[in-house]
Order: C-alpha cells, then structure tokens, then sequence
C-alpha cells in the first residue's frame, strides 16, 4: 500500500495487515527514530528493547529484515521486567511509527474500524488465531488512532482557518509575534511563536475561501 494515497471508506473490521493495509504490521518497512536511534521496522524496535545488553540490542537494530529482528529477539538476554513492560515498550514504539505523517494519515483512514492483527502462526497474546486471540497488537493501534484523534482536537471550519492564515506571520515566517490570535476562539502562540493550538498542516490543507471571518471574540 502507498499510505499517502486516499483510501476508500474504511470496512468496520480490518483482519490482515497486509495488502493495503500492511502498513499496520509490525513487519512493514517504514523508517522511523524510536529514542534516538532509527529503525527499519517497529518489529527491529521493538524486539531490540527485550535485551539488557546494548551490542546486543544494535545486533538486532541492524538486523537484515524484521523476521531476523524476531529470530535474534527470541534468544536475547531477556531482562527480567520484560513480562511486566512489554505492552507499555510497544505503545512507545508505536507512537513513534505512527508520528510519521504519511503512516499517521494511514491510521486515521482506517476510520473506526476494528483493528484485529489475524495470523496463522498460533500468535494468541498479540493476535488472534482460529477466532480465539488477546489483540493487544490491533487493540494498542486503536489506542493510538484514538490517542491521535484526541491530540488533534475538534476539526477547525474553513472560515476561521482562512481567518488566522490570512493574519499570522508563522507560515511565511516561521514565528508570530502578532496578538491579533489571542482572544479569538481559544487560539494563542507558545513563547517561541509557534501557534500551539492548531496544526500547521491542518491550515495548510484547508481549502482557502473567499468569507472573511467576522470577529469572534465571544463565540
């Protein structure tokens, strides 16, 4: 799958990551940093994080494709919390797959979809196999679907987008200085003038529109 491309309406239940929806396993190769260091799949992250050992996690790192990240993985010296932490360590990973934009802008296309990593390799704690099956995998996908949504907050309409463009020097510039955001509809600017409220790629989606925003103090 080419996650840029629009996708059509997503179905209410997606059982494969593979086809086009491949991009949500963790064997997909995609390139992402992951604390500090860049991996070539989640499963090379992932499977890196099990060791207590550091060559031995850049062994992994550096392995030749992820089912060999798995193989090296599997004979790690595993540390001893591994069974207590390994669902936070691959929500971390995660997180930081699904913060590159196009892999992001993928999972937001699979809707509301249900998320369910099939497999026939017998995986019942991360997948499910023969109908019976934990999920965690597909179930930590939904959890940061929802976790990005959330982030991302209520959809801005075209008028006030429009609205604060035309106003705000940060697109052109790289900062704002300008008060003319403040007071109007929540908007503001962190210190370093950046708006904090609003996602530049939202604004620099949105179609532009020949309404001009009245002002909206009081909304």
């Amino acid at each position: 799958m080419n996650p840029t491309r629009a996708a059509d309406p997503a179905p209410e239940r997606i059982d494969r990551f593979r086809g086009e929806h491949a991009f949500l396993s963790n064997f997909h190769r995609h390139p992402f940093e992951w604390r500090g260091r860049s991996y070539a799949t989640s499963e090379h992250a992932f499977q890196s994080a099990k060791s207590r050992d550091e060559a031995e996690r850049e062994r992994i790192r550096n392995a030749s494709s992820p089912g060999e990240a798995k193989r090296l993985g599997r004979r790690a010296d595993l540390r001893c919390e591994w069974e207590r932490i390994k669902d936070d360590v691959m929500h971390s990973v995660l997180l930081a797959k699904f913060a590159v934009p196009e892999l992001r802008d993928a999972l937001l296309a699979t809707g509301d979809a249900e998320l369910v990593e099939g497999n026939t390799w017998g995986d019942v704690y991360w997948g499910v196999c023969g109908g019976r099956g934990r999920n965690q995998l597909g179930r930590t996908l939904m959890r940061i679907r929802d976790d990005i949504r959330r982030r991302a907050g209520p959809p801005m309409d075209a008028q006030h987008a429009d609205w604060l463009r035309e106003r705000c020097d940060f697109e052109r510039t790289g900062r704002c200085d300008r008060e003319v955001c403040r007071g109007r509809s929540g908007w503001r600017h962190d210190a370093d003038g950046a708006p904090s409220c609003i996602p530049l790629e939202i604004l620099r989606r949105l179609d532009r529109t020949e309404t001009q925003l009245p002002d909206a103090t009081n909304r």
